[in-house]
């Protein structure tokens, strides 16, 4: 069976490397010029490798570190404090981070239980904290990752099933030797040249006994089935020739698009703080270890999350706001070359950074893309509960089944 997989990021090459398991013949196609989508490394002037796009894989992420051993592509630890960042010069002990961790769960389960079904992450902190929850640390660091307006976002599905916390929080935090990119890029090497760059679509049909994709160029491309893997804007771009069954249709209203800009600092001269939070806007930095397990790199990532905060940065105007902020917060850091800013606001073949479940979202979501649409099976991040790198690779395992049950029948 020909089985054409649209996009090659996370989602879509571990599909088609399932795909391709099951004795199927996956084609992929790639918008962009490269492979990994969101999942970008670089080198930085002072020879220090930097991600431009997603960044941490956690202990609990077990889909992704299954992949990464399968296709030996090595995971070393960030080491770094993701959910204790110091904010205003302290950070929370795990012992702190997990008593109120409890009382946000505790919170969240009664206001479950008497039918309040819209709560935001911002109801659930305001009930459990109290009137002055934006300053506290463990809000500024969801608030940061959310990358969108935490009044607007469903409690249930951050809190319950965010990737940091899914199966109990460990604070360590991984990332792939030679890059985040790389796990892309082994899989798109060993599947070799069915994978197809600058190649983007505009359309997608299909009838009783296969599918047809239609290219920007108005070229086609036939097969037996499909999987869309690209970002929920791109997804609702497409020109879809046939009706996404209601529970799909609901799934995707449900979600929203945050947006994100990542900075990549090289240095020459660091200060002793590994994770510190920015104390009045949703923005973070840190430095990851070294790979000798000793030190940590002389570089610094930058992250900030959300429309406003990077307004505030003004980073659609480049980095030197950003860079100015970063100075005034970390003044012991010792800039050595150019900085590399990334703003995914406008990326062409994104439209942002990841997806937010909507005060709309039901746990029902969650399941209603396991099988396909007749022939199209939907993954990528947007269509799961982890809105990470393990999310994309989760998604693609389950289009691959979804494809699969639809061979079973043919």
């Amino acid at each position: 069976m020909k089985v054409i997989v649209v996009g090659a990021g996370l989602a879509g090459l571990t599909a088609a490397w399932k795909i391709r398991q099951q004795g199927h013949d996956p084609v992929v196609l790639e918008a962009r010029n490269r492979v990994g989508g969101r999942t970008w490394s670089e080198i930085l002037d002072n020879g220090q490798l930097t991600e431009r796009g997603g960044e941490y894989v956690f202990p609990t992420e077990f889909a992704i570190r299954h992949l990464s051993a399968e296709v030996r592509v090595p995971i070393l630890t960030h080491n770094v404090r993701y959910a204790r960042r110091t904010v205003n010069g302290t950070h929370l002990s795990l012992d702190e981070l997990n008593a109120v961790t409890d009382r946000l769960l505790a919170t969240l389960s009664e206001m479950l239980a008497d039918g309040v079904l819209n709560a935001s992450v911002d109801d659930v902190f305001r009930a459990t904290v109290g009137a002055n929850f934006h300053a506290h640390p463990a809000y500024r660091r969801m608030s940061t990752s959310l990358a969108g307006d935490a009044a607007l976002i469903s409690a249930e599905a951050a809190l319950m099933h965010e990737s940091s916390a899914a199966g109990g929080y460990v604070e360590d935090g991984g990332r792939f030797l030679g890059g985040n990119q790389s796990l892309a890029i082994e899989l798109a090497r060993l599947l070799g040249p069915v994978v197809r760059l600058e190649s983007p679509i505009r359309a997608i049909d299909q009838s009783k006994t296969g599918v047809q994709v239609t290219l920007l160029d108005g070229s086609t491309i036939d097969g037996d089935a499909a999987v869309l893997a690209v970002p929920l804007p791109i997804l609702r771009t497409l020109r879809l020739g046939f009706e996404l069954p209601a529970a799909q249709r609901a799934a995707l209203k449900h979600r929203s698009m945050g947006t994100a800009a990542k900075l990549g600092v090289p240095l020459s001269a660091v200060d002793a703080d590994m994770a510190l939070q920015n104390a009045d806007h949703a923005w973070w930095s840190w430095r990851s270890m070294s790979v000798d397990g000793e030190g940590r790199i002389p570089a610094l990532s930058c992250f900030a999350g959300g429309h406003s905060t990077l307004a505030a940065l003004e980073t659609a105007n480049g980095a030197d706001r950003w860079v100015a902020e970063l100075r005034r917060m970390r003044p012991e850091l010792v800039i050595d070359g150019d900085v590399l800013l990334t703003d995914w606001t406008n990326d062409e073949w994104t439209g942002g950074c990841y997806s937010a479940p909507t005060l709309a979202w039901r746990p029902e979501d969650a399941s209603a893309f396991d099988t396909a649409a007749g022939l199209v099976a939907i993954a990528g991040e947007h269509t799961g509960l982890q809105q990470s790198l393990n999310g994309a690779v989760e998604s693609g395992y389950r289009a691959a089944s979804a494809i699969a049950a639809v061979a079973a029948i043919a």
